[in-house]
Protein backbone atom coordinates (compact mmCIF):
# COMPACT_ATOMS: atom_id res chain seq x y z
CA UNK A 1 0.00 0.00 0.00
CA UNK A 2 1.25 3.54 -0.69
CA UNK A 3 1.64 5.91 1.84
CA UNK A 4 -0.32 9.45 2.18
CA UNK A 5 2.87 11.22 0.59
CA UNK A 6 3.49 8.70 -2.62
CA UNK A 7 -0.59 9.53 -3.14
CA UNK A 8 0.37 13.30 -2.80
CA UNK A 9 2.88 13.06 -5.05
CA UNK A 10 1.07 10.96 -7.71
CA UNK A 11 -1.77 13.33 -7.32
CA UNK A 12 0.89 16.39 -8.00
CA UNK A 13 2.44 14.44 -10.75
CA UNK A 14 -1.30 13.69 -12.44
CA UNK A 15 -2.48 17.47 -12.22
CA UNK A 16 0.89 18.56 -13.94
CA UNK A 17 -0.25 16.20 -16.38
CA UNK A 18 -3.78 17.57 -17.12
CA UNK A 19 -2.29 21.36 -17.05
CA UNK A 20 -0.97 20.15 -20.40
CA UNK A 21 -3.82 18.53 -22.47
CA UNK A 22 -2.32 14.82 -21.70
CA UNK A 23 -5.57 13.09 -22.72
CA UNK A 24 -4.49 9.73 -20.98
CA UNK A 25 -4.39 11.82 -17.86
CA UNK A 26 -7.72 12.68 -18.29
CA UNK A 27 -9.00 9.20 -18.40
CA UNK A 28 -6.52 8.27 -15.36
CA UNK A 29 -8.02 11.35 -13.55
CA UNK A 30 -11.34 9.73 -14.57
CA UNK A 31 -10.60 6.41 -13.68
CA UNK A 32 -8.98 7.15 -10.27
CA UNK A 33 -11.75 9.46 -9.00
CA UNK A 34 -14.94 8.41 -10.76
CA UNK A 35 -16.08 6.19 -7.09
CA UNK A 36 -15.36 8.71 -4.97
CA UNK A 37 -17.34 11.52 -6.99
CA UNK A 38 -20.36 9.22 -7.24
CA UNK A 39 -20.16 8.33 -3.24
CA UNK A 40 -20.34 12.05 -2.64
CA UNK A 41 -23.17 12.35 -4.78
CA UNK A 42 -25.09 9.72 -3.85
CA UNK A 43 -24.63 10.52 -0.07
CA UNK A 44 -26.06 14.24 -0.90
CA UNK A 45 -29.03 12.70 -2.68
CA UNK A 46 -29.51 9.91 0.47
CA UNK A 47 -29.07 13.12 2.93
CA UNK A 48 -31.63 15.46 1.38
CA UNK A 49 -33.52 12.70 -0.35
CA UNK A 50 -33.99 14.31 -3.51
CA UNK A 51 -34.97 11.81 -5.18
CA UNK A 52 -32.09 11.91 -7.82
CA UNK A 53 -32.54 9.11 -10.41
CA UNK A 54 -29.40 8.05 -12.89
CA UNK A 55 -29.88 10.40 -15.22
CA UNK A 56 -29.54 12.93 -12.75
CA UNK A 57 -26.47 11.70 -11.20
CA UNK A 58 -24.86 10.98 -14.43
CA UNK A 59 -25.46 14.70 -15.19
CA UNK A 60 -23.79 15.95 -11.91
CA UNK A 61 -21.07 13.53 -12.05
CA UNK A 62 -20.32 15.68 -15.78
CA UNK A 63 -20.80 18.47 -14.13
CA UNK A 64 -18.17 17.88 -11.70
CA UNK A 65 -15.81 16.64 -14.66
CA UNK A 66 -16.72 20.15 -16.60
CA UNK A 67 -15.26 22.14 -13.72
CA UNK A 68 -12.18 19.94 -12.61
CA UNK A 69 -10.87 19.09 -16.11
CA UNK A 70 -11.67 22.71 -18.25
CA UNK A 71 -9.14 24.50 -19.99
CA UNK A 72 -6.92 22.08 -19.16
CA UNK A 73 -7.80 21.53 -15.57
CA UNK A 74 -7.33 24.95 -14.49
CA UNK A 75 -9.65 24.34 -11.52
CA UNK A 76 -7.00 21.82 -10.32
CA UNK A 77 -4.60 25.13 -9.58
CA UNK A 78 -6.42 26.19 -6.30
CA UNK A 79 -5.47 22.87 -4.74
CA UNK A 80 -2.25 23.58 -3.43
CA UNK A 81 -1.11 20.61 -1.11
CA UNK A 82 -2.37 21.54 1.79
CA UNK A 83 -5.23 18.88 2.54
CA UNK A 84 -5.67 15.54 0.42
CA UNK A 85 -6.84 15.97 -3.28
CA UNK A 86 -9.77 13.60 -2.95
CA UNK A 87 -11.10 15.86 0.57
CA UNK A 88 -11.14 18.69 -2.30
CA UNK A 89 -12.71 17.08 -4.92
CA UNK A 90 -15.00 15.81 -2.09
CA UNK A 91 -16.18 19.54 -1.27
CA UNK A 92 -16.14 20.69 -5.14
CA UNK A 93 -18.90 17.86 -5.20
CA UNK A 94 -20.92 18.91 -2.58
CA UNK A 95 -20.96 22.69 -3.80
CA UNK A 96 -22.08 21.33 -7.18
CA UNK A 97 -24.65 19.12 -5.08
CA UNK A 98 -26.36 21.92 -3.15
CA UNK A 99 -26.09 24.32 -6.15
CA UNK A 100 -28.52 21.71 -7.82
CA UNK A 101 -30.73 21.13 -4.89
CA UNK A 102 -31.24 24.91 -4.90
CA UNK A 103 -32.04 24.98 -8.62
CA UNK A 104 -34.67 22.29 -7.60
CA UNK A 105 -35.64 24.18 -4.98
CA UNK A 106 -36.59 27.16 -6.74
CA UNK A 107 -38.09 25.14 -9.38
CA UNK A 108 -40.53 24.34 -6.78
CA UNK A 109 -41.04 27.55 -5.45
CA UNK A 110 -42.13 28.48 -8.82
CA UNK A 111 -44.77 25.49 -9.52
CA UNK A 112 -46.31 26.37 -6.22
CA UNK A 113 -46.59 29.87 -7.05
CA UNK A 114 -48.99 28.79 -10.36
CA UNK A 115 -51.36 26.58 -8.25
CA UNK A 116 -54.00 27.74 -5.56
CA UNK A 117 -53.10 26.77 -2.19
CA UNK A 118 -54.05 27.97 0.91
CA UNK A 119 -51.81 29.36 3.61
CA UNK A 120 -51.96 26.47 6.40
CA UNK A 121 -52.32 23.64 3.08
CA UNK A 122 -49.50 21.14 1.79
CA UNK A 123 -47.74 23.88 0.03
CA UNK A 124 -47.30 25.86 2.73
CA UNK A 125 -45.57 22.82 4.83
CA UNK A 126 -43.63 22.12 0.82
CA UNK A 127 -42.70 25.71 1.82
CA UNK A 128 -41.23 25.57 4.81
CA UNK A 129 -39.87 22.20 4.51
CA UNK A 130 -37.92 24.34 1.30
CA UNK A 131 -37.06 27.27 3.65
CA UNK A 132 -35.63 25.09 6.13
CA UNK A 133 -33.46 23.44 3.94
CA UNK A 134 -31.97 26.63 2.09
CA UNK A 135 -30.61 27.69 5.74
CA UNK A 136 -29.26 24.26 5.94
CA UNK A 137 -27.37 24.79 2.48
CA UNK A 138 -26.05 28.15 3.38
CA UNK A 139 -25.11 27.07 6.24
CA UNK A 140 -22.87 24.21 4.53
CA UNK A 141 -21.56 26.77 2.19
CA UNK A 142 -21.08 28.82 4.49
CA UNK A 143 -18.52 26.06 6.32
CA UNK A 144 -17.11 25.35 2.96
CA UNK A 145 -16.34 29.45 2.93
CA UNK A 146 -14.94 29.62 5.81
CA UNK A 147 -13.18 26.87 6.76
CA UNK A 148 -9.95 24.97 4.99
CA UNK A 149 -11.02 21.48 3.51
CA UNK A 150 -10.46 19.58 5.67
CA UNK A 151 -12.17 21.34 8.64
CA UNK A 152 -15.00 21.63 6.40
CA UNK A 153 -14.97 17.84 5.81
CA UNK A 154 -14.89 17.23 9.42
CA UNK A 155 -17.73 19.44 10.50
CA UNK A 156 -19.51 18.12 7.17
CA UNK A 157 -19.15 14.76 9.10
CA UNK A 158 -19.60 14.80 12.81
CA UNK A 159 -22.59 17.79 12.11
CA UNK A 160 -25.07 17.03 9.21
CA UNK A 161 -24.00 12.86 8.48
CA UNK A 162 -24.23 11.56 12.09
CA UNK A 163 -20.43 10.44 12.21
CA UNK A 164 -18.43 9.83 15.42
CA UNK A 165 -15.31 11.53 16.06
CA UNK A 166 -13.55 8.45 16.42
CA UNK A 167 -15.18 7.36 12.41
CA UNK A 168 -13.71 10.37 11.71
CA UNK A 169 -10.84 10.31 12.96
CA UNK A 170 -9.79 7.02 11.20
CA UNK A 171 -10.73 8.25 7.88
CA UNK A 172 -8.00 11.22 8.57
CA UNK A 173 -5.63 9.13 9.99
CA UNK A 174 -5.96 11.16 12.87
CA UNK A 175 -6.24 10.60 17.20
CA UNK A 176 -9.55 11.31 17.92
CA UNK A 177 -8.21 14.23 20.21
CA UNK A 178 -6.80 15.62 17.26
CA UNK A 179 -9.75 16.14 15.66
CA UNK A 180 -11.35 17.35 18.16
CA UNK A 181 -9.37 19.79 18.30
CA UNK A 182 -9.34 20.66 14.52
CA UNK A 183 -13.32 20.80 15.14
CA UNK A 184 -13.00 23.00 17.88
CA UNK A 185 -10.81 25.27 16.19
CA UNK A 186 -13.14 25.31 13.16
CA UNK A 187 -15.85 26.55 14.89
CA UNK A 188 -14.38 28.88 16.67
CA UNK A 189 -13.88 30.52 13.52
CA UNK A 190 -17.18 30.18 12.35
CA UNK A 191 -18.32 31.94 15.79
CA UNK A 192 -15.44 34.63 14.66
CA UNK A 193 -17.12 34.86 11.42
CA UNK A 194 -21.08 35.67 12.81
CA UNK A 195 -21.63 32.30 11.25
CA UNK A 196 -23.17 30.10 13.95
CA UNK A 197 -25.44 32.13 16.30
CA UNK A 198 -27.18 32.83 12.51
CA UNK A 199 -27.67 29.07 11.60
CA UNK A 200 -26.87 26.73 13.93
CA UNK A 201 -30.24 25.61 14.78
CA UNK A 202 -31.00 24.38 11.37
CA UNK A 203 -29.12 21.14 12.66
Amino acid sequence: MRSASDRDSASVELIVRLKTGDGDAWMEFIDRYRRLIFSAINRVNARYGAGWDEAVMDDLFAEVLFKLLRRNAAALTSWQGRCRLETWIYRIVRNVCIDELRKTARRGEVAEADEERTPSGAGAEKSYGWDRMDLRLSLEQTIDQVLTAKEALAVHLIYFEGYTYREVSKRFGMTVGAVSGMVYRALGKMRRHGKIAQHWNTK
